[in-house]
């Protein structure tokens, strides 16, 4: 069964949780310590990247790739924490 979220996050909190994300993967890979993540969690920030390139290097204006970005940062966060 699919759980609902408590609450809905604005915009600003999306972004928000997306620049963390990123800044964690930022640290995980000037630290060196990417090599004990799982593939899983590799895969994932493997995906991050790629769309966070879509969004915000390339400008693409596609709502699909922020949303995706939205819900692939939301799961990462949560698998980086968890391993780290």
């Amino acid at each position: 069964m699919l759980q609902q979220q408590e609450y809905i996050q604005s915009t600003e909190e999306e972004f928000s949780q997306i620049n963390s994300v990123k800044e964690l993967i930022q640290d995980l890979r000037d630290s060196g310590n990417f090599f004990s993540l799982s593939l899983k969690t590799l895969e994932l920030i493997r995906r991050f990247n790629n769309l966070y390139v879509q969004v915000f290097s390339n400008h693409e204006d596609n709502p699909s790739y922020l949303n995706q970005l939205v819900i692939l940062a939301n799961g990462l966060e949560g698998e980086l924490i968890r391993e780290n």
